[in-house]
């Protein structure tokens, strides 16, 4: 991978980010070529006693060393560090990656004061551990070996995908927050299982091994997931009660609901 070769550099030392260095390191990128920059002491000691990588509390650090920089901060966050960059432009050509929710690149461009190659990427958590799913897009000033680049270091957590920009909020909703949803009806399904008696770690395995066993039925099987549901769905049985309950109550509107706000708080984000 021609990535391996850059600098990179990582604005923010918490969770995306930790997941990201800790999938460029498993793909044999040095971790000398890897500096992140944060406020909080304690994210940049797990960094540096994990990974070796460089650590600063100064984010010029990053921006003076880096050919790459990963925004990873929170939106309200974003603005502030993309003022520091703009105050002190390093003489070399930097890629730009924002990881911030529902700030626009258009946004972006309108605070730096030079043309600037931008990469807007959406990671979710299951990065961490090489199973993530990550959109990209792109501005016009940005190259095909910019995108290669964005497509080497995020396929090192997952798979890579590109959608249009305006498309990002609903992905944000969908996909970037989707493992919550998951854990959310994993979290569920635990308490509904009182009357099995095993301890809750055993059981939390059970009803995750069973999504992880769906999921790959999903992902193999030429039929579509509503085929599928109906082939566990006999006439009469016990699936069909839970499905009819679920349908009563207006389950999957409540979820098609719950991502079309979802989605509107993205925006709301980067309108902030």
């Amino acid at each position: 991978m021609k990535v391996l070769n850059k600098k990179v550099g990582f604005i923010g030392a918490g969770n995306m980010a930790s997941a990201l260095i800790s999938g460029i390191i498993s793909a044999d990128f040095n971790p000398d070529n890897i500096i992140a920059s944060s406020p909080g002491k304690a994210h940049l000691v797990s960094l540096s006693d994990k990974f070796e990588v460089k650590t600063s509390n100064d984010n010029e650090s990053v921006f003076k060393e880096s050919e790459i920089i990963i925004f990873a901060v929170k939106p309200n966050i974003l603005k502030t560090v993309l003022e520091e960059y703009n105050k002190s432009l390093p003489s070399r050509e930097v890629l730009l990656i924002s990881l911030a929710a529902g700030f626009k690149i258009s946004d972006i461009e309108s605070i730096l004061s030079t043309n600037q190659r931008i990469i807007r990427a959406m990671p979710n958590t299951p990065a961490s551990i090489g199973k993530g799913v990550t959109a990209i897009c792109l501005n016009d000033n940005a190259s095909n070996y910019d995108q290669q680049h964005a497509e080497e270091l995020f396929s090192c957590v997952g798979k890579v995908i590109h959608i249009k920009e305006k498309e990002m909020d609903a992905y944000t909703a969908l996909i970037g927050s989707g493992p919550a949803y998951v854990f959310y009806l994993i979290e569920s399904l635990l308490e509904s299982s009182s009357e099995i008696k095993m301890d809750e770690e055993a059981k939390k395995n059970m009803i995750a091994s069973m999504i992880t066993g769906a999921s790959e039925l999903a992902l193999m099987s030429e039929n579509s997931p509503k085929k599928l549901r109906e082939n566990v769905t006999s006439p009469g049985g016990v699936t069909q009660r839970a499905i009819e309950e679920f349908e009563k109550n207006g389950m999957k509107e409540i979820i098609i609901k719950a991502i079309e706000e979802a989605a509107n708080k993205s925006k709301e984000l980067g309108d902030n």
